[in-house]
Order: C-alpha cells, then structure tokens, then sequence
C-alpha cells in the first residue's frame, strides 16, 4: 500500500498543519472547523492542500491519528494475556502516569484528546473517532477478562456491565482532566493520575481485595 499523500509534506509544515488542525477541531468541532483558518495559518492554497489531503475529514482522521499515536502505541504495548497477579494492577498504574507525562510533555496531545472527545459526543460527527475508540474498547474489555481470570476483577457482576462500566468511568475521568487541565500543575496531573488509578481499583477489585 503506498503511503499517504500527506507525509510527502514536509515534517516541520506537516506538525505546524496538524497543529492548527487539533486546535481549530477542539475549538469548533468537525462541522464549525474552517479548513480556510487552518491552512491560512500556514499560508497553504487550498489547491497545495488537496494535493495532500483528500478532504476535511482525512485531515481530521490524520490529525486525531498522528497525535494520539504515541499514546495508542503506550497502551497497546501493555498486553493484558502478558500481565500476571503480581504486575497487572502496578503495570496498569504505571501505564497512566506515563499517558500523563506524555501529555504534560507534548501539550498537543492534551488538544488533540479535546478534539476527540468533542466529536465523539456529537452524533452526528461521532463516526469520525470510531477507530480510536474501538481500540480502546477492545484493550478495557481484555484487560477485564484478564485481570477476572487472575482473581484480581470482580464476577460479582454481568462481564458486559463491568466492560461499559470501566470505559465509562475512564471516560469521564479524561474529560475531567482535559477540563482541568490548565488549572493544574504538573505535580497535580500526576497525583490525580494515582487517586483516579486508586478509585478502578476499588470499583473493580472483589469485595473486600481494595
């Protein structure tokens, strides 16, 4: 498969464009964005950009991809058929402080995650973060069927209750943070990260494990 159009720009012009890109996306949503902002920022012609993009959406899907990819790569690095009873719960806390320090790192990632979740709670641009999500849907629901296997997560309750449960609440936990997050400094992210660690582990743990 030959590679996209868009990396053939250049690296420092294809993070300036992606840059302005997550910004006018978070600001806006898809919908509202105007392509005509983002690429005047970069004093692109409308015909220079089509000749990497094909539209609106593959920019965003570009966007949301390149920025999102390292954090992605951290989490699906964490193999949940390789955690055991004594590395799964540190493991897992230890994945959410590096997510954090990657995000304190490159601030794009914080405006990206923003454009996310802005479309995803829109219907009808919802199809847009489909693959992100299906991703980290897929990565909770076989990191709870490991940690049942090794005792560590509750069968108390129905398996598909705990799989809506866990991404709901890591849900609102990021859109809390990404509301919050220029009203903390960096030693709060961190420490937040623990305390939201803390409180999966008492909804999930079996009664009586937290």
């Amino acid at each position: 498969m030959p590679d996209p159009a868009f990396l053939k720009l250049p690296a420092d012009k294809r993070a300036r464009l992606f840059a302005a890109s997550g910004a006018e996306f978070a600001a806006n949503g898809f919908e509202r964005a105007s392509l005509n902002r983002i690429i005047g920022e970069l004093g692109m012609s409308k015909s220079s950009f089509y000749h990497y993009f094909q539209n609106k959406t593959d920019l965003f899907q570009q966007t949301l991809t390149h920025a999102l990819a390292p954090l992605m790569e951290a989490l699906l690095a964490v193999d949940p058929q390789a955690l055991t009873q004594e590395t799964f719960w540190p493991e897992i806390a230890q994945l959410a402080q590096d997510m954090t320090r990657m995000a304190i790192e490159i601030p794009d990632h914080v405006t990206v995650a923003r454009m996310f979740y802005r479309s995803f709670d829109n219907p009808g641009e919802r199809a847009l973060t489909l693959s992100v999500f299906a991703n980290m849907q897929g990565w909770i629901e076989a990191l709870i069927l490991r940690g049942q296997g090794l005792g560590l997560i509750r069968t108390d309750l129905p398996r598909s209750y705990l799989f809506d449960m866990a991404l709901a609440l890591g849900m609102a936990t990021d859109r809390w943070m990404l509301a919050h997050w220029d009203e903390l400094d960096d030693q709060e992210r961190l420490s937040l990260s623990d305390r939201f660690m803390g409180l999966f582990l008492k909804v999930l743990a079996p009664d009586g494990a937290a």
